[in-house]
């Protein structure tokens, strides 16, 4: 049975000022990593670079909004996972990449989600940074582990059934990530909304992978009758940020490959974007750097393939 998850909001990409502790991100850039619209509804495993194992890892059409597509997860024991470095989105070491996606948890059930430096990760101590939930605990607890305590610190609490969006900052150069979370749909993040642990910490230290590049996409969940083990939990819409810093805006909001302001992205863009790149035109400036380039003509085809709906 499908849980409803409320708060919806529209699959699309967005280019956006960004803020990076203090001083506003340069080139700020939100890339589709997966929406799942161009899955098939059914198992996920082989699909679109998608690995799942041991679970019915599914793609559903949104409980709340059938015109949706979103990732199922069930509570029992499996691993999901998708390379970032196929689709060109891996968070280099010594770099810094803003991540965002969606989630909803209907009922408690034992998983974490975030990243990794290797390629199938397996176990939990396989994360980098490791957002989650365990079934035993009281409430809907968000959890987070942070290594420098050596284990996991409750961050936060969720409503049942309520779609979050998500912020991840995910700092390979000092071997950090912070963690921003609201339910509001199409909101940016606000200073309000750092998470942090009860001794009032907000930056916590990857659980491995200090000295590598973040490469995979990984949830894994974990079965078993230790208290309600229900779920499910959903994910959708999930985004990496183009250049380094934070940026805290949605990126499910606007579409800035609509070049011509149509309202869908075809040939017409294309010609837009190849004529101002050629005569200098700022509208070519995808990265919003001033200069015309070839990191123009990167994001502009990972954005357009991406699309809008």
């Amino acid at each position: 049975m499908h849980h409803i998850c409320s708060g919806k909001s529209g699959l699309t990409i967005a280019a956006f000022a960004g803020f990076a502790f203090g001083a506003p991100a340069e080139n700020a850039q939100f890339a589709l990593f997966d929406g799942f619209e161009d899955e098939t509804i059914g198992l996920i495993d082989g699909q679109d670079g998608w690995d799942s194992s041991g679970g019915e890892n599914s793609v559903v059409v949104d409980p709340w909004d059938p015109t949706n597509q979103v990732m199922y997860v069930p509570s029992s024991s499996s691993t999901l996972h998708k390379s970032m470095l196929a689709e060109h989105l891996a968070v280099l070491d010594g770099t810094a990449k803003m991540m965002f996606f969606r989630m909803c948890v209907a009922e408690k059930q034992t998983f974490s989600v975030g990243v990794s430096p290797m390629s199938h990760p397996s176990e939990y101590s396989d994360f980098g940074p490791e957002i989650g939930m365990a079934n035993s605990a009281q409430n809907l607890d968000v959890r987070v582990w942070d290594d420098d305590e050596g284990n996991y610190e409750n961050v936060t609490n969720l409503t049942a059934d309520n779609w979050y969006n998500v912020w991840l900052y995910v700092d390979a150069d000092q071997n950090v990530y912070r963690l921003w979370m609201n339910n509001t749909p199409g909101a940016d993040a606000s200073p309000d909304d750092l998470l942090m642990d009860e001794s009032g910490d907000d930056t916590f230290e990857f659980r491995v992978g200090d000295s590598s590049s973040f490469i995979t996409f990984y949830i894994k969940t974990s079965g078993g009758s230790s208290g309600t083990n229900f779920g499910p939990v959903y994910f959708d819409d999930i985004y990496v940020e183009l250049s380094e810093g934070v940026n805290l805006t949605n990126p499910t909001t606007g579409c800035v490959v609509d070049l011509n302001g149509d309202g869908i992205v075809d040939l017409g863009d294309i010609s837009v974007f190849t004529t101002g790149f050629l005569a200098g035109d700022p509208v070519a400036d995808l990265t919003g750097d001033g200069v015309l380039d070839l990191y123009d003509v990167t994001a502009f085809v990972l954005l357009f393939l991406a699309g809008c709906p």
